[in-house]
C-alpha cells in the first residue's frame, strides 16, 4: 500500500514531472531519488558544456533557498552544484560539469598549481569548493557559447 508520507517514491516522483512539465525544465540526465531524505538529486551530462550548465540554472530559478558552488577537478573539469528545495520541502541537489577549454579557461600561475583563470575573471584553484552566484555561472555560460561556438562552425554542425 503506497504511503501519503512526503517522503514516498510516488509523491517524489509525481512533485519532479510536475516541477518539470510546469516549468517546461530541461530533463536530466540521471536521476537519484532518496525517499528516506526525501531528496532527488540531477545530474546533467549531455550537451555542450554551456547547454549543461544553463540547465542546471533553468532548475534554480524554480526552485528556493538555492546554494551554487563550484569545484575544479585536477583532470580540469569545472563542477557546479546546487542544493535547493522546492515549496513542499523535497530536497534537491543538482550538478553539471564541462571541461575548463569547453569554457574559455586557460591556466594561471606557476606550472603545475593547477590554477586556472575562466572567463578572464574567476581564479579556481584544484579541489576547493566555492561559493558562487548566480550571476558568475551564467557568465561562464555566456562565455562557454563563445567558445563552443567557433567549434560546431568549423565542424559542420551549425547551419549558416
Amino acid at each position: 500500500m503506497p504511503s501519503n508520507s512526503p517522503r514516498s517514491l510516488d509523491r517524489i516522483v509525481r512533485t519532479l514531472l510536475s516541477l518539470i512539465r510546469s516549468y517546461r525544465l530541461p530533463r536530466p540526465d540521471r536521476l537519484v531519488v532518496s525517499t528516506s531524505s526525501g531528496s532527488v538529486h540531477a545530474e546533467f551530462s549531455s550537451g555542450t558544456a554551456p547547454d549543461r550548465l544553463a540547465a542546471l540554472l533553468l532548475w534554480v530559478t524554480r526552485l528556493d533557498g538555492v546554494r551554487l558552488t563550484w569545484t575544479l577537478r585536477p583532470d580540469r573539469t569545472l563542477t557546479v552544484a546546487a542544493t535547493a528545495r522546492n515549496g513542499s520541502g523535497l530536497v534537491f541537489g543538482l550538478t553539471a560539469s564541462a571541461a575548463v577549454a569547453d569554457l574559455g579557461g586557460v591556466p594561471a600561475g606557476d606550472v603545475g598549481s593547477g590554477l586556472v583563470v575562466l572567463a578572464g575573471v574567476f581564479r579556481v584553484a584544484p579541489m576547493v569548493v566555492e561559493p558562487v552566484t548566480f550571476e558568475e555561472v551564467a557568465r561562464l555560460v555566456h562565455v562557454g557559447r563563445a567558445v563552443v561556438r567557433p567549434r560546431q562552425a568549423a565542424s559542420g554542425a551549425v547551419a549558416a
